[in-house]
């Protein structure tokens, strides 16, 4: 703990609110670091924050955060706490480019949020964090919107939120997020598991396993042909993959069987399954890929499917952001916007598709319904999940049909269909840092 003489100022109104005394000493804590400060009345119009206190050149070199902004406080026994102080954990910063990639937009727009909560926010990536010191040697933006990332340390934050994961795999972020536990930084939207493991969960509860499609392990060839003989078409899958990578779909054709990759625009004939499960095991680098009934509109349409986003609010509730429709590119077998897909309005797609206005209400009513079912089963086995990206199906009867849960899912869906839609998206897992932080 470090001591100091520098001045807190706070308003009247929050001293009495806080029963504190004007000209007492007491300890603050910022994210895990405490120093002592002396209780100021604030006198200038521009330090007296009704809820919160704003952040003097002096208060920011003592705190370990940036100066200009408003944290909000309150008081937990002899103690008073600062923030949320939050980490965004990211995989990787490019220097040359002042960027952190595909999400950079992205925390652009989270480090806007947590200002707008009266909070504090930055960037880091696990080689950021100084153990020794405790500290980590953040990004954060000053809150122009022309400017790039800046440098600081920053005390170790209140709350983590995971967007950690690179091109190649999602699970490099588990020796940081164990890391952070070890000093009381509490991390949300880490793994929720394999599909596989995802898809036995759900199978449990009798009012979701009647939207799931057949699933199984594809163990063998036999597993393959015995599929294909029930549905004529499937998807074989990576237990872990993300985007839409490494998914192949196989049709039966007269004796042979029909091969299309998720990112290739071309086929592959093959007359025996063994040739396939050889050529899918080395292509997905897992030995036991995950086999799907195939589901459809219709077999030459563009294959659609419906994202779900369910996030939790400030008072750790499920909410449905929002829905959106995505259109895979001609040809393609995924609806993933990096390879050509597009958002829509569900609606229209549904109408599109031939179905009456009634039938609309009830499929989006259904959408919504499920996805909040999900998100709580999956929340029940998971570690301080804030926000899930879930993907449904819609067959020709308007039956529902859930395919799978992402823990990182992206806005980009929304941002195409809806500005203010996105900006919900952007907002709430700050609002459940903030809950999460005992703000």
């Amino acid at each position: 703990m470090k001591k100091t003489s520098i001045n807190l100022p706070i308003s009247w109104e929050l001293i009495e609110s806080l029963s504190l005394t004007a000209g007492s000493s007491c300890n603050v804590a910022v994210g895990k670091r405490i120093v002592r400060v002396h209780i100021a009345a604030a006198e200038d119009s521009h330090d007296a924050d009704s809820k919160g206190v704003y952040i003097t050149d002096d208060l920011a070199a003592i705190l370990g955060v940036q100066a200009g902004i408003s944290l909000n406080i309150t008081r937990a026994d002899k103690m008073l706490r600062l923030g949320p102080l939050v980490g965004v954990l990211a995989a990787r910063y490019s220097k040359e480019r002042s960027s952190f990639g595909a999400q950079n937009t992205f925390f652009r727009s989270l480090m806007s949020s947590i200002r707008n909560l009266n909070g504090s926010g930055f960037v880091f990536c696990p080689q950021d964090i100084d153990r020794e010191r405790k500290c980590i040697n953040g990004y954060y933006l000053s809150g122009k919107t022309d400017e790039r990332w800046k440098r600081m340390y920053f005390p170790l934050p209140d709350v983590c939120y995971n967007r950690y994961f690179t091109d190649a795999a999602a699970v490099g972020s588990y020796h940081t997020v164990a890391l952070l536990a070890r000093y009381g930084v509490r991390t949300f939207n880490n793994s929720i598991g394999s599909k596989w493991a995802v898809h036995r969960l759900l199978e449990q509860h009798s009012k979701v396993a009647s939207h799931l499609p057949e699933t199984r392990l594809l163990e063998s060839s036999q597993s393959l042909i015995s599929m294909l003989k029930r549905h004529k078409e499937v998807y074989l899958k990576p237990p872990g993959g993300c985007k839409g990578r490494g998914i192949v779909r196989v049709s039966r054709r007269k004796g042979t069987y029909l091969v299309k990759t998720a990112g290739g625009d071309n086929s592959f004939v093959y007359r025996r399954p063994q040739e396939i499960l050889a050529r899918i095991r080395i292509s997905m680098d897992c030995s036991m890929p995950i086999i799907q009934q195939s589901i459809r509109f219709k077999e030459n349409d563009r294959h659609i499917d419906f994202r779900v986003l369910v996030q939790k609010n400030r008072s750790n509730e499920w909410k449905v952001t929002g829905t959106a429709a995505r259109v895979g590119a001609s040809g393609k077998i995924t609806t993933n916007l990096h390879t050509g897909g597009k958002a829509e309005e569900p609606e229209t797609i549904l109408q599109d598709r031939g179905f009456e206005s009634l039938q609309i209400s009830a499929i989006s009513k259904e959408l919504e319904e499920l996805a909040l079912r999900i998100a709580a089963i999956i929340d029940s086995k998971a570690r301080s999940l804030g926000e899930l990206g879930l993907d449904f199906l819609v067959d020709t009867d308007g039956k529902v049909w859930f395919l799978e849960a992402n823990p990182k899912p992206g806005r980009r869906s929304f941002s195409e269909i809806s500005p203010d839609m996105r900006k919900v998206a952007v907002s709430r897992p700050m609002e459940y840092a903030c809950y999460l932080a005992g703000f």
